[in-house]
């Protein structure tokens, strides 16, 4: 069977959508399924396309198994939203036309956000006449104007009727939450229509592994040093106030280090909040490979993560704490919701609401203090990844959602 899977975002680039879209398609291409992948030049987070790579109209490649066919689009360093539409328009515009000359498949996927996206994935199928599966990541346009004052203007209300659109017209959908599957039902699709397939982690790549003496002297970590680790967006979704006036607090702990990897839109604004309050503790790299963070992450004794208290943040299980629990390390979160729950349920770390400085301050101490918690967590973590949340093991439950849909086809 041949899939066809369209995405802005693929290997080698890095963040949440390229990890899920990367590890669905290696991991079906495994399963014995024929899998092509039409996608944009990598250059996410950065806007500028990665070494090794030419921008033009088209290329080919083939990377595990799979067909990689990417394709021209607009990218740019700027952040404003004028730039990254034109971005998403650019890259849907080139999947529809690359996707109507690609072999044909017996079925496509797209995925949101953006939206733009799903809609390119959606007239290829409907062009060729082959079934549409939505794979919903993101609750787009909702999640732009959660939780602002921003006027749902004329943009926003055509976007809403496509996005109700695309679902309707879906053979299936595929919710990357229990809480993105209930916005879905709340706007009038039948729950039947719509799985759960979370994201997760190539337990290939990550896992636990003695501390590389090499990059712990290079980043100043000694045997001593506690190490907290935060890996993922520096975005308008993060509380990077939370993190800077934590690890103010714990300043004068001289064997606690902040280790904070990632980019994205306030990377900037985060560096010079860390720079006008002199902290030393506080180291910043920007993005690392996969293959590489798996290093970064064994030096450290706790991965973290703070989110605002956005409306869709609630719906979220962060991608970034999969690769943690893959490598035994405990979880601090700052989050409502159904990773909340997770945290508790399981035992895999410590959660506390969003914004509330004290309280995650007082639970990195606790992990400080009391080192048996970070295994016993850590181990918990450990188990959970790979009974639940392993890519291979996703994959077989995405499967699962295609072997449905090809008998209800069969049967309509």
């Amino acid at each position: 069977m041949h899939i066809l899977f369209v995405t802005q975002y693929f290997s080698p680039e890095i963040g949440a959508a390229s990890e899920r879209l990367t590890g669905l398609a290696f991991n079906l291409s495994k399963l014995g399924y024929k899998v092509t992948v039409i996608t944009g030049f990598p250059n996410y987070p950065f806007g500028k396309v990665y070494p090794g790579y030419t921008k033009k109209l088209f290329s080919l490649e083939n990377n595990n198994g799979v067909k990689v066919i990417r394709v021209w689009l607009f990218t740019t360093d700027n952040t404003k939203p004028v730039a990254r539409l034109f971005s998403y328009l650019t890259f849907m515009f080139s999947a529809i036309l690359t996707g109507l000359r690609t072999e044909s498949a017996d079925y496509i996927v797209a995925t949101s956000g953006p939206l733009f996206t799903a809609l390119a994935g959606y007239v290829v199928s409907a062009i060729k006449r082959v079934p549409f599966i939505f794979d919903v990541r993101d609750i787009w346009p909702e999640r732009i104007y959660a939780g602002t004052n921003m006027k749902r203007g004329t943009l926003i209300k055509t976007l809403e009727k496509i996005e109700i659109f695309l679902y309707k017209k879906a053979a299936r959908i595929i919710a990357v939450t229990n809480g993105v599957k209930n916005n879905i039902i709340s706007k009038g699709i039948i729950a039947e229509k719509i799985t759960v397939v979370t994201n997760g982690v190539d337990t290939g790549i990550f896992s636990p592994r003695p501390g590389n003496k090499v990059l712990a002297e290079k980043l100043g970590i000694g045997e001593s040093t506690f190490t907290v680790i935060y890996v993922g967006t520096l975005g308008l979704l993060q509380d990077l106030n939370l993190m800077v006036t934590c690890a103010e607090r714990l300043k004068d702990y001289k064997d606690i280090l902040f280790l904070i990897i990632g980019g994205g839109a306030k990377r900037d604004k985060f560096i010079d909040m860390v720079k006008r309050n002199g902290l030393t503790n506080v180291k910043i790299l920007p993005p690392i490979p996969q293959r590489e963070l798996c290093n970064y992450i064994n030096l450290s004794d706790i991965g973290i993560n703070a989110n605002t208290d956005h409306p869709h943040n609630s719906m979220a299980i962060p991608v970034k704490i999969f690769p943690y629990m893959a490598c035994a390390k405990p979880i601090i979160l700052a989050n409502r919701g159904e990773i909340a729950h997770l945290v508790k349920k399981y035992n895999v770390g410590l959660c506390v609401p969003p914004g509330d400085i004290e309280a995650f301050t007082n639970a990195i101490l606790e992990f400080y203090h009391k080192r048996e918690l970070c295994k016993r967590y850590g181990d918990n973590g450990y188990k959970l990844v790979n009974e639940r949340f392993s890519m291979d093991r996703l994959a077989r439950d995405f499967s699962s959602v295609i072997s449905d849909a090809l008998y209800a086809n069969s049967n309509s």
